[in-house]
């Protein structure tokens, strides 16, 4: 054994809590890779990738849809292949194995929503996540959404090919439609997680936090 892994197990051993940091490299290891331009994106998205020209799924989110059925189609789809049949992979196992039972938060700019599919509770999502709906009014004042089974009705009755606009997801508060909760003009950090990771740092700032 190595000096260096030596240390490191004396870090994990010695360590009062955890700060992990994750972005699309952890991702990728889940098998989610949205710069990636390969046969996958049409596994995923199907007839639409052709349609649009869609070069990868971050090109997917983004991209200005004439037609607000085919928006949530790639929306419903990819959640339906990344969130809906989600299952931890090998390195989301093994954080787990190496968390313990110790305090421990995430930091993620990841949108996939995988550490909190996975278990994870304590988690701040820096870029919102594409399973929460946002009122496209009123995006501060109205509460988000969870959309996991609108998304996955979407998918469905995209499938059986009756989907319509009476299907998708408007506010509860106002009747608004909604939009998933990504950097955008209607993007809002979610504030209990803000907090959450606040009351966190305050806490441990005194104490032996090995970030991860």
């Amino acid at each position: 054994m190595t000096n260096a892994i030596k240390t490191a197990q004396q870090w994990l051993h010695d360590a009062d809590a955890f700060l992990i940091t994750a972005s699309n490299g952890f991702s990728i290891s889940e098998g989610l890779n949205l710069f990636a331009s390969d046969r996958k994106l049409t596994t995923v998205l199907g007839n639409l990738v052709e349609k649009y020209n869609l070069p990868n799924l971050l090109g997917a989110l983004n991209y200005h849809y004439p037609n607000v059925l085919d928006k949530w189609r790639v929306y419903a789809r990819i959640a339906e292949y990344y969130n809906y049949n989600y299952y931890p992979a090998e390195l989301m196992d093994k954080l787990r194995q190496i968390v313990g039972d110790k305090p421990y938060f995430i930091w993620t700019s990841n949108i996939d929503h995988h550490f909190a599919l996975a278990g994870f509770n304590n988690l701040l999502e820096v870029e919102g996540n594409w399973q929460t709906g946002i009122c496209t009014a009123h995006p501060k004042e109205h509460p988000a959404v969870d959309l996991k089974a609108t998304l996955h009705e979407i998918y469905e009755k995209d499938q059986a090919g009756n989907l319509t606009e009476g299907d998708l997801p408007t506010c509860s508060s106002c009747g608004e439609p909604l939009a998933t909760n990504l950097p955008g003009p209607t993007f809002n950090m979610d504030q209990v997680q803000v907090s959450a990771f606040e009351s966190f740092i305050s806490r441990y700032q005194t104490k032996k936090i090995l970030v991860l």
